[in-house]
């Protein structure tokens, strides 16, 4: 499951769920966890790395705010550590490809919300089940959304629209 790490709470209680699953004999496994974070940032990627149980880093400049963290949260990091996953860190380029091909999809992500299949492509790599990836946001909270504006035309005809 690849969840943005904007979201840390998101990825505790989604693990949180599905070990209590396990734990009522509902589901025979928890699934893998993947910490998806802008490439200008990464503090569950950092703490993960070094073993300790959260971390805060610097950050640079990225379009997606969202989950532009400097601050990795101990129970989001502890979801990814013992689910076995890690931390994946996406660039903006990579996030923009990613929000382009859900949107030819009918899906209409901020940048951020893109995070997941941005980090699921970085990985490369075949999984032995099913993959999620958690989108957690809509395209009106990316920056410039709505500030362009068009001419109201009276009583349009189809060759207006064209």
């Amino acid at each position: 499951m690849f969840a943005p790490t904007g979201y840390a709470e998101l990825l505790f209680g989604i693990w949180k769920g599905f070990t209590e699953l396990r734990l009522l004999g509902l589901s025979e496994a928890t699934p893998r966890m993947y910490a998806c974070e802008s490439a200008a940032g990464g503090p569950h990627a950092h703490a993960l790395g070094t073993g300790a149980p959260a971390a805060i880093v610097g950050t640079g400049p990225s379009a997606a705010y969202s989950i532009l963290c400097e601050v990795g949260g101990h129970r989001g990091v502890l979801a990814v550590r013992e689910s076995g996953g890690e931390a994946v860190r996406v660039s903006d380029d990579e996030l923009r490809t990613a929000q382009r091909d859900l949107a030819r999809h009918g899906l209409w992500q901020e940048l951020s919300g893109a995070a997941g299949l941005a980090a699921y492509r970085r990985l490369g790599r075949a999984f032995d089940g099913p993959v999620v990836c958690v989108a957690t946001s809509s395209g009106f909270k990316d920056f410039g959304v709505g500030e362009r504006t068009f001419p109201v035309t009276e009583n349009p005809t189809l060759e207006d629209l064209r």
